[in-house]
């Protein structure tokens, strides 16, 4: 069980570390190329002491479109986490699980049971709820238009949805056409991806990492390849019934109670019912009862 809540606490660190690092007033441009750098240099490691360097053009391909589904979604995420909040935005990347399930039935032939079929109603209940800004009035005259637009928030949510069930799907992708010993490369090419246009962008705007920022960058790395593996160790000791449960929506709880009790995050009675709705969504989709 312990190897399942390091999972839970580690996969949250990415979105709670970043909403931290932007409340103190840190550059989150320089944090992301940390943070894809560090997990690239992990993956090459990983790699290396696998001996496992196999790879195809698929592969390569699932690799390059997770990647840049990864590098658009760090721009998506900081831009959610300023407009609604580091809970809503982890809400609706959690509830993008729905778009591979969904074209898995259509191109895999896969049948959610009963209970996964309500999840996924629940889901797509939830993301309009989500969709609602709620008012800061004490950052109201300090906020761009743009970012009260009701429209742009409904415009993020959207994008945040698909972008990340694209990147959900990618992965699919790869773990059904893609041989399981290629793992390594396939995550070298993917954080390979990532870490170029960032790098690219800090040298376009000249800005180097501080000590703060590279720390920051380091341990949201590292929260974003050691939680995965810390599931993958969680499989090995625990039923799959009670894993995906628990990961899904042990992360979004968690998440939702740091952001609110350590980072100030503020939610009104509809986001408050959307988050509720994607916990429960999350649980049922997860659940393979046939």
């Amino acid at each position: 069980m312990i190897y399942l809540i390091l999972h839970v606490v580690l996969l949250s660190g990415f979105g709670l570390f970043l909403k931290d690092a932007e409340n103190r007033g840190h550059r989150l441009d320089p944090i992301g190329l940390v943070n894809y750098a560090t997990a690239f240099i992990l993956s090459c490691v990983l790699a290396y002491r696998g001996k496992s360097f196999a790879f195809t053009p698929l592969t390569l391909t699932f690799g390059l479109v997770n990647g840049i589904s990864y590098a658009f979604g760090f721009v998506l995420v900081v831009t959610g986490m300023r407009l609604t909040g580091i809970v809503v935005t982890t809400a609706v990347i959690r509830l993008s699980m729905v778009i591979p399930i969904l074209i898995s039935v259509i191109v895999w032939h896969e049948r959610p049971s009963l209970w996964q079929t309500l999840g996924i109603l629940i889901a797509l209940g939830a993301l309009p709820l989500l969709s609602m800004q709620q008012a800061k009035p004490t950052e109201v005259t300090s906020r761009p238009a743009w970012e009260t637009s009701s429209k742009v928030g409904i415009i993020v949510v959207a994008l945040l949805f698909l972008n990340a069930g694209m990147g959900r799907l990618a992965m699919k992708g790869f773990n059904e056409m893609c041989p399981v010993d290629q793992k390594p490369m396939y995550l070298v090419s993917l954080f390979l991806v990532t870490t170029v246009p960032y790098l690219l962008v800090c040298l376009h705007k000249r800005q180097s990492p501080t000590g703060w920022e590279i720390g920051y960058g380091v341990l949201i790395g590292v929260c974003n390849v050691s939680g995965r593996g810390m599931f993958l160790a969680a499989l090995d000791h625990l039923d799959a019934l009670i894993a995906f449960p628990v990961s899904a929506s042990g992360g979004m709880l968690f998440t939702a109670t740091i952001g609110i009790l350590a980072l100030g995050e503020r939610l009104n009675k509809r986001l408050t019912v959307g988050v509720a709705l994607t916990v429960v969504a999350l649980i049922l989709v997860n659940l393979d009862l046939g």
